[in-house]
């Protein structure tokens, strides 16, 4: 993978020794030069013990007259990390927490299926901070995994892109899409047939 793979950054990763390690930062050594990075407690407990070699995804922070390093298990929750800090009012600080409390797979569908409840159960995360996080993400998500169960694939991808082109949002153009195509009566529709008709009601259901 190359470390300009979707964004350029000026310290992709760093590979070395953990020297040291608490609940939320790491020490690691590279040829006798230490970095400390600041992480969540998800990406702590996933590192080898001291003295073991690791490699942690890294994001430089630079405001002002500070400067840190932030790490991260996976290029997943370093690009939430960096959605999350884009949210007005969620800084670094608060991205950090919200990390250590939810798995970014999970932290995903929550923000995918803008599921407030879930996120809003999050230690330290209030309701009107979800519903910020919400509306600010929405559809702006940097993650783009082609395995995530948001995105389409198959013979309904044109007809996502045509609803989409539409104006209706991807990702519950997805869910009714997806939903049509288990509908036994249109499966059993020739494919022409079965395009019309999952067009006509996609079309119905998300203009209700």
């Amino acid at each position: 993978m190359s470390c300009t793979y979707r964004r350029p950054y000026l310290i992709n990763s760093i590979r070395g020794t953990v020297s040291e390690k608490g609940a939320t930062w790491v020490c690691i050594d590279n040829h006798g030069m230490e970095y400390l990075l600041t992480a969540s407690s998800i990406t702590i407990s996933a590192l080898p013990p001291i003295g073991s070699e690791a490699r942690v995804f890294s994001w430089l922070y630079h405001k002002e007259d500070m400067m840190a390093l932030y790490g991260f298990s996976s290029e997943k929750e370093r690009f939430l990390f960096q959605d999350l800090i884009s949210v007005s009012g969620v800084g670094p600080k608060g991205a950090i927490k919200i990390l250590s409390a939810v798995r970014a797979d999970q932290l995903i569908l929550y923000l995918e299926e803008e599921n407030l409840d879930g996120l809003s159960s999050l230690p330290g995360l209030g309701k009107k901070t979800a519903q910020k996080i919400l509306l600010q993400l929405r559809g702006k998500l940097s993650w783009d995994d082609p395995g995530s169960p948001s995105k389409a694939s198959g013979p309904d991808a044109e007809w996502v892109e045509s609803l989409t082109a539409m104006g209706f949002d991807k990702r519950k153009v997805i869910t009714v899409v997806k939903g049509l195509m288990k509908n036994e009566e249109i499966a059993a529709l020739s494919s022409e047939k079965k395009e019309q008709e999952i067009l006509r009601r996609a079309i119905i259901e998300l203009s209700s």
